[in-house]
């Protein structure tokens, strides 16, 4: 299993939009086969976030999130970071760690 998690901040106002994203995103990742949304932390009065998702490879699951997350614009911030875990939570696997903002990243061939 491998794995994208979101770092990113928020503000109270952006609690709806980012649920309104995860409630559409949740059907997409399922009819797609990529993954799923795992888990996140989001305070109710804002702060630090951690959106864990997983699936078979991290790669795919940014490519089917992307558009949707894209559209957030408290995620548009240099330190939203996307970290590509190519493994298992908490081993030392593979990482690949950017900031969302960057429109370098390509999904490797």
């Amino acid at each position: 299993m491998q794995h994208l998690i979101l770092h990113f901040t928020h503000s109270i106002e952006d609690i709806v939009p980012w649920c309104n994203v995860i409630e559409e995103l949740k059907p997409q990742l399922a009819r797609s086969g990529v993954g799923q949304f795992d888990s996140d932390d989001m305070a109710i009065d804002g702060g630090d976030c951690e959106a864990i998702f997983r699936g078979l490879d991290a790669e795919q699951l940014l490519a089917v999130i992307l558009p949707l997350i894209q559209n957030l614009d408290f995620l548009q911030k240099p330190t939203t970071k996307v970290e590509l875990i190519f493994g298992e939570l908490g081993s030392s696997s593979e990482r690949q760690i950017f900031s969302l903002a960057d429109t370098k990243w390509v999904p490797s061939a």
